[in-house]
């Protein structure tokens, strides 16, 4: 083995064990863990152009609590983030809970109640055309 052979030998043996080291060391000291994805919901839909407002609200019903009937005027993807919370719709009633979702069409009449006896929180996204009411209540 000649001098610079012996040299690169040298220097590669110092520098993977000082590499590895390194790329161990992924997280940079005093920052935060990743976030993790809890709940997923997807709504796949079609829409015209035009101009839109996506409106996203966190909602938290007391026991007892509910909205009576109601229509919303775009689209609707409801994801239940804690608690339980029933839905009618369509003569039908269905209990959602925790990580469960469901979507609504502009124009579906339905009501919303928390049944339970602890308090429900949900996550509501409205895509809304310009100028639409996002919750219009039906008078019965």
């Amino acid at each position: 083995m000649n001098t610079l052979q012996r040299l690169l030998l040298i220097t590669l043996t110092l520098i993977l064990p000082l590499s590895a080291s390194f790329a161990d060391d992924k997280a940079v000291p005093g920052t935060s863990p990743l976030p993790v994805t809890a709940y997923n919901a997807k709504f796949p839909i079609t829409v015209q152009t035009g101009e839109y407002e996506l409106v996203g609200t966190i909602i938290d019903f007391a026991p007892g609590a509910g909205v009576a009937t109601h229509k919303h005027g775009g689209y609707v993807l409801v994801q239940v983030l804690s608690g339980e919370v029933t839905l009618r719709e369509k003569g039908m009633e269905m209990i959602k809970k925790q990580g469960e979702s469901w979507t609504e069409n502009p124009g579906n009449e339905h009501s919303v109640i928390n049944a339970g006896n602890v308090t429900a929180r949900v996550a509501v996204s409205v895509l809304l055309p310009k100028g639409a009411e996002a919750t219009t209540m039906i008078k019965k």
